[in-house]
C-alpha cells in the first residue's frame, strides 16, 4: 500500500514536470488568468499533458512511479503535431476507444490520431522520445469566416458508431456535429436561436442578446432516446426506429434546451424548451449560467453552474401530459413539420425539478476585523465540471479558486422510493448533497487568482484511485479518492402485487457506522491551500484565515466529534444493557439446557427398557407361530394322491352322465327311425332306378380307379425291370 500512495507525492519529482513548469516560466502572455482549463487528461493510467509554451503533448505512465529503477520512472514521451494548434488551447478531450485526442480553444479545435504502440513498454512507437502524431482541424474553414465566433464546449458524440463524430457549441447559437474523416463538412447543424448574427462581431463587445442572457453558454449529452417512425395510415408493416441523443444545452439566462441529434442519418429534429423548472423562482435559478453536466444516473440528474459559485442540482422528469409542453415546444415542433422529423413521432418533453441549490465556498474569508474596512465585490468565477469515472452520483468542479468535490447520496434514495417502491413514496427529506472543498488557490478575496488548469480522475487499480488536479504553477496536486460505486438494480425481494405489505419493514435499516458518518460528515472543509506564488498576505488576512480554520475545525470537527461521542456513548449504553439481558437470557437458556439433558437422560433409559420389552414380545410371538405351525394337519402322499383321484373321478361320473344321456336320446331317435322304416318298407326285391344308376356309377368309378392301379403298377415293373 506504500508503494501505491508514493506516487502521489514523487510525482512533481518527475523530469518532464519540472520542463513544463521551466517553460510555463517562459510563457509570458498569461492570458485568461482568471478561467480555469483542463490542460492535462488522464485514460487508464497514462497522463497526457499539454505544454502551452512548446504547443506538444507530454505523455507519462503513472504506472512507472511503481517502479524501483529511478530511469524507467523517468521516462516519457513527446508526441508533435504535424499541424499544431495555432490558438490558445483550453481543453484536451478523449474519444471512448482513446485513438483520438480533442485539443481546443477558443477559436479552434485540432483531433490528433495517437499512433500504435509496441515494444516492452507499450509505448507509442516503441519508445522514441519524440513522436509525430498526425493532426488535423476541424471546421477550419468555419472559424475563418466566423473570425467573431467563439467555442464554448467540445464533446465527442456518444452515438457515434466509428467514435469519429465531434460535436462543439459555439458562441453565436449553433450546436455543429463533425466528421473527421471530412474536417469541414458539418455532418448536422442545429440553429438554437432565430435571431440574425453578426459573423464579424468583435468578441470583445457585448451584444443586447447576451447582456439579457439569451446565448447558449454549454451543453451535455443525455441518455439515448428511442423514437418509432411513424406509420402510415391503410398500412399494416413494421417501421423501423431510430435512436437519438439528447444534448442539453443550457442558456446564459439559466434556460435548458433540448436538442435531438442523429449522426448515422443527419435527420432533424425539433428543438425542444424552453424546458419548465419546478418549483418556479423569479430570476429562473440565476441570470449567469456557465456550465451544464448530465449525470449518468437514475433518473437522470442535470448539474447547471453559475458564474457566482452557485449549483442546481435538478431531476430530470418525462412528462405526463401533452398539455405540459410550452408553447416554444409547441411553435419548434410546427416550424420542423417541413423536415424528415415528420417520419418519427415526437420526443416528449420533459420538465426540470430543482432538488436543491448550492453554493461553493470560493474563499476562505470571514467576517470583517475591521469594522470601517472597505467590503470588496465578490468574487466570481466560471465553473468547470467533471463527471466522476467511479461514482456516477459525484462530480468534481474547477475554477479559478480551486477544487470542490459534490457527492448526491439523495439519488439512490430518490430512485429506492420512486423506481422500486409500489406504494406511493414522498420526496425523500433531510437529504442533502454532500460537498468537499479539496483545493484552494484564491483563500482571501483580495488575492490574486491562481486558477486551476487541470483535473482528472485516476480510476487504474494498481495506482488506486485519486483525483488529479494540476495548478497554475504546474505543480501536481493528487488527493485519494474513495469510491461511491452506487447501484441502480431492481431488488428480486420484492413484495408480489396485491400484498399487503408490514409498516415494520419501512423503518430505517442504517447501520450504525453509516450513522456515525452522518455525523461527521462536514458542512465546510478545510482545503489544501495552493495560492499562486507571488501571493501575499498581511497579518489581519492571515489572522482571517486562522480564526476561519479555527472556526471550521470548532464546528465541523470538535462539535461533531462531540456528537458522535455522545452517539457512541448512547450506543454503548444501549448495547450494554442489550448485553445484559442476553447475558440473563444465556444463563436462563444454560439452566434449561440442562435440565433438557437430564430429561433426556431419563428418557433414553425408558426407551431402552421398552426397546427390551419389545425384543421380548416379539420373541414370544414368533415361538406361538412355531408351535401353531407345527400342529397344523398334514397329508400323506398316499392320501394326497387319494383326494386327487376321487377329485378327478367326480369329474369323470359327471362327463359319464352327460354321455350317457345323449346315448340315452341317440337310442330313441334310432328307435323311432327303426319303426318308421319298418311300416314303409316295401316287399318287392326290384331295385330303383336312382339305386342302380347311383351302384353303376359306383362300379364305373372303382373300375376306372382299377384299371389305373394297374397301368401304373405295370409301368412300375417296366421301369424296375421285373
Amino acid at each position: 500500500m506504500a508503494g501505491v500512495d508514493s506516487w502521489r507525492t514523487c510525482l512533481n519529482n518527475q523530469k518532464f514536470v519540472k520542463n513544463l513548469a521551466e517553460n510555463n516560466s517562459k510563457d509570458s502572455k498569461q492570458k485568461l488568468r482568471n478561467l480555469a482549463k483542463s490542460l492535462f487528461v488522464v485514460y487508464d493510467s497514462d497522463l497526457y499533458v499539454w505544454d502551452l509554451y512548446a504547443c506538444h503533448i507530454v505523455y507519462f505512465n503513472l504506472k512507472q512511479l511503481l517502479l524501483e529503477n529511478k530511469e524507467k520512472q523517468e521516462r516519457f514521451q513527446t508526441l508533435l503535431c504535424t499541424d499544431a494548434p495555432r490558438f490558445d488551447v483550453e481543453c484536451l478531450v478523449f474519444n471512448r476507444t482513446g485513438n483520438y485526442l480533442a485539443v481546443w480553444g477558443q477559436t479552434g479545435i485540432t483531433v490528433i490520431e495517437l499512433p500504435r504502440r509496441w515494444g516492452k513498454y507499450n509505448d507509442y512507437e516503441g519508445g522514441k522520445q519524440c513522436v509525430q502524431c498526425k493532426s488535423l482541424n476541424i471546421a477550419e474553414h468555419y472559424f475563418a469566416g466566423h473570425h467573431g465566433v467563439r467555442l464554448l464546449t467540445v464533446l465527442w458524440h456518444p452515438g457515434s458508431e466509428t467514435d469519429s463524430h465531434i460535436a462543439f457549441l459555439t458562441s453565436d447559437n449553433t450546436l455543429s456535429i463533425y466528421n473527421i474523416q471530412e474536417p469541414n463538412i458539418p455532418v448536422q447543424v442545429i440553429k438554437l436561436s432565430n435571431a440574425p448574427q453578426d459573423i464579424n462581431q468583435s468578441p470583445t463587445k457585448v451584444s443586447f442578446p447576451a447582456v439579457l442572457g439569451e446565448y447558449a453558454a454549454s451543453f451535455d449529452f443525455g441518455p439515448p432516446v428511442t423514437l418509432k417512425k411513424r406509420q402510415r395510415p391503410y398500412t399494416k408493416t413494421e417501421v423501423a426506429s431510430v435512436t437519438v441523443w439528447p444534448a442539453y444545452i443550457v442558456r446564459g439566462n439559466g434556460d435548458v434546451l433540448v436538442a435531438y441529434t442523429e449522426v448515422s442519418r443527419g435527420t432533424k429534429f425539433p428543438l425542444q424548451g424552453p424546458l419548465i423548472m419546478q418549483p418556479p423562482a423569479e430570476d429562473n435559478y440565476g441570470v449567469d449560467a456557465c456550465a451544464i453536466s448530465c449525470l449518468d444516473t437514475t433518473p437522470t440528474a442535470l448539474i447547471i453552474a453559475t458564474g457566482e459559485g452557485r449549483l442546481h442540482h435538478c431531476l430530470l422528469i418525462p412528462a405526463q401530459d401533452v398539455e405540459d409542453m410550452t408553447l416554444q415546444s409547441e411553435a419548434s415542433f410546427a416550424e420542423s413539420s417541413i423536415t424528415n422529423s415528420t417520419k418519427y413521432d415526437s420526443p416528449s418533453e420533459a420538465s426540470l425539478f430543482v432538488f436543491e441549490s448550492v453554493e461553493l465556498e470560493l474563499s476562505l474569508a470571514t467576517g470583517r476585523v475591521d469594522p470601517y474596512e472597505p467590503v470588496e465585490e465578490d468574487f466570481t468565477c466560471p465553473i468547470k465540471i467533471v463527471k466522476d469515472a467511479l461514482s456516477p452520483d459525484r462530480y468534481h468542479c474547477l475554477h479559478a479558486a480551486g477544487v470542490h468535490t459534490v457527492a448526491l447520496p439523495w439519488i439512490e434514495e430518490y430512485y429506492q422510493q420512486y423506481f422500486l417502491s409500489e406504494e406511493d413514496a414522498d420526496v425523500p427529506e433531510n437529504l442533502e448533497c454532500t460537498v468537499e472543498h479539496l483545493v484552494c488557490t484564491k483563500p482571501l478575496p483580495s488575492s490574486p487568482p491562481a486558477p486551476v488548469i487541470g483535473l482528472a480522475v485516476v480510476k487504474e487499480w494498481q495506482t488506486g484511485s485519486a483525483l488529479l488536479t494540476l495548478t497554475s504553477d504546474i505543480e501536481f496536486i493528487s488527493l485519494p479518492l474513495r469510491s461511491r460505486i452506487v447501484t441502480y438494480t431492481t431488488s428480486s425481494l420484492q413484495t408480489p402485487t396485491g400484498t399487503i405489505r408490514s409498516p415494520l419493514r419501512k423503518l430505517p435499516r442504517e447501520p450504525f457506522d453509516q450513522y456515525i458518518a452522518k455525523v461527521l460528515q462536514k458542512n465546510f472543509t478545510n482545503p489544501l491551500l495552493k495560492s499562486g506564488k507571488k501571493t501575499e498576505m498581511t497579518q489581519q488576512e492571515c489572522y482571517q484565515l486562522l480564526s476561519r480554520t479555527t472556526q471550521v475545525f470548532r464546528e465541523e470537527y470538535l462539535q461533531k466529534q462531540d456528537l458522535a461521542q455522545q452517539a457512541i456513548q448512547k450506543r454503548v449504553r444501549i448495547l450494554t444493557n442489550l448485553k445484559e439481558k442476553q447475558s440473563d437470557d444465556l444463563d436462563y437458556l444454560s439452566q434449561l439446557k440442562a435440565d433438557m439433558h437430564d430429561q433426556a437422560g431419563e428418557l433414553g433409559v425408558k426407551c431402552d427398557e421398552c426397546q427390551d420389552k419389545n425384543d421380548e414380545i416379539l420373541k414370544r410371538i414368533e415361538s406361538i407361530m412355531r408351535k401353531l405351525q407345527a400342529r397344523l394337519p398334514v397329508l400323506s402322499e398316499a392320501e394326497r394322491s387319494m383326494k386327487r383321484e376321487l377329485e378327478t373321478m367326480h369329474d369323470k361320473l359327471e362327463s359319464y352322465k352327460n354321455n350317457l344321456q345323449q346315448l340315452e336320446i341317440k337310442q330313441k331317435y334310432q328307435k323311432r327311425q327303426m319303426d318308421n322304416q319298418k311300416n314303409n318298407a316295401v316287399s318287392s326285391p326290384v331295385l330303383k332306378d336312382t339305386q342302380l344308376k347311383h351302384i353303376k356309377d359306383t362300379m364305373r368309378k372303382e373300375g376306372d380307379e382299377l384299371n389305373e392301379l394297374m397301368r401304373r403298377v405295370n409301368q412300375m415293373k417296366m421301369e424296375s425291370g421285373v
